[in-house]
């Protein structure tokens, strides 16, 4: 188990120091990846009174790069949730008109309030100050939008009702690796990690003696983030797939070979170069959607653009997106071959060639079963538990041998459909097995025709 799952792990036991080591470790590995910052924010607002009690300003800083980070890929959704996350923190630090004003951007920009699903989780969620597996906003933005209204009707003229922050930090600083491996060290000699760390000093853009106007704070933005500007600059990015990779690229001209540093793992992958203009462009995919083969993936740098041919470590596989959603676990630590099903189930969709897509066994065998009782007045049925075994001639098209192994399927005991399940999907198609003691002890490697 990689050191972000960990983290979760120690998260959903509510061991917050522990999950905030394991953050850290994660961040190590990946600095640049908005999803550990959340999670170890989250960690930070959960330390119990034993553990020396919440750490706000620590909370609000990982919030903040995080915010950052996701503007920096520019996805919605990772904004969004970081937003969500910063805005939690501003109302347990009692700055309740930050709280809001963080809040209402967050609500502008998914088209207004929701209700979450499950009220008694999203409640639930929220007191903990955590956030949905969903998208991370959803469920917990009305809650909150609730607690801070209720508070400023109650505090009407306070201090803590002025708002002082924009829209977005401004000038962030996100820690270096090395930074990072230092507060890293600190942590496992059992010391905090955060108050004394150069990488936990606060943003200079959330002070909150700052009270200006929410105009005026936007409006400053630009002038006062210039550095992070440059390093927003938009890189046009595509990507396509066939059965055995996905080939994303980079349309970005005259970047020095020698300068690109790559990182490739089995769930992520992360370049850093610098573009003409002289900044440093941060290109990370954490998690990817899939697991990929490390070994057999290849960072090209061309004149006009960077290519990156990930192969896909279960070929045939396909790709919805290049990254899992935020909060999920990731592929790479679930098991890349589904477990056999109980005879009473459902049958598998099995990857195939088919311009019409993946069949499912079970329910071919049942279409069978209604053909026959569609058939019965013309033919009699000598045995009814034997009727999905009967022969059949052509079911799609007039295929005599795809009738013959939907009969096979249709009638086999359950060693033998998991051999044929199991053979079928690791030899991609070009093997079919019905011997489970062979089969399941051994894996079938793809026979491509000559």
């Amino acid at each position: 188990m990689n050191s972000a799952s960990q983290g979760e792990k120690a998260l959903a036991e509510s061991n917050a120091p522990l999950a905030i080591q394991h953050f850290t470790r994660a961040l190590c590995e990946l600095p640049r990846a908005p999803a550990y910052y959340i999670n170890r924010s989250t960690a930070y607002s959960r330390l119990k009174p034993a553990d020396g009690g919440p750490n706000r300003t620590a909370a609000l800083r990982d919030a903040e790069i995080a915010v950052f980070l996701a503007r920096e890929r520019g996805k919605r959704e990772l904004i969004l949730s970081a937003q969500m996350r910063r805005g939690i923190v501003l109302f347990q630090m009692e700055r309740y008109g930050d709280a809001h004003y963080i809040f209402e951007q967050i609500e502008a920009k998914t088209g207004g309030p929701s209700q979450p699903v499950d009220k008694s989780e999203g409640i639930k969620n929220a007191m903990a100050g955590g956030w949905t597996k969903k998208d991370g906003y959803s469920a917990e933005l009305p809650i909150w939008m609730a607690k801070v209204r209720r508070k400023l009707s109650e505090l009407e003229g306070d201090e803590k009702t002025v708002v002082s922050v924009a829209e977005y930090p401004t000038d962030v600083r996100v820690p270096t690796e090395k930074e990072l491996k230092a507060e890293w060290e600190r942590l496992k000699s059992g010391k905090s990690g955060a108050e004394d760390s150069p990488a936990a000093q606060p943003t200079t853009g959330t002070a909150a003696s700052s009270a200006e106007p929410k105009a005026d704070a936007v409006e400053q933005q630009p002038a006062s983030n210039a550095s992070a500007t440059a390093i927003l600059e938009k890189i046009r990015h595509e990507w396509y797939q066939s059965q055995d990779s996905v080939v994303v690229t980079l349309y970005v001209k005259n970047v020095p070979k020698d300068k690109v540093e790559t990182e490739l793992k089995d769930d992520s992958i992360s370049l850093q170069f610098p573009l003409p203009s002289g900044s440093e462009y941060d290109f990370t995919l954490d998690p990817l959607y899939a697991p990929i083969n490390t070994s057999a993936s290849k960072v090209t740098v061309m004149g006009t653009k960077i290519e990156i041919v990930l192969q896909k470590q279960t070929p045939g596989q396909k790709w919805n997106a290049l990254e899992a959603s935020v909060g999920t676990t990731k592929l790479a630590d679930r098991p890349s071959a589904p477990a056999a099903p109980a005879p009473a189930t459902a049958g598998p969709a099995y990857p195939t060639s088919s311009r019409h897509g993946t069949k499912d066994w079970d329910k071919v065998a049942s279409a069978l079963t209604a053909k026959k009782s569609k058939n019965s007045k013309s033919k009699e049925k000598d045995d009814g538990d034997d009727s999905d075994a009967e022969s059949v001639d052509s079911d799609f098209g007039g295929d005599a041998v795809d009738g013959f192994f939907k009969k096979l399927y249709a009638g086999a005991d359950p060693d033998t459909r998991r051999a044929m399940m199991k053979s079928y999907q690791e030899s991609n198609g070009t093997s079919l097995s019905t011997n489970w003691s062979e089969v399941g002890a051994k894996k079938m490697e793809p026979h491509p025709p000559s």
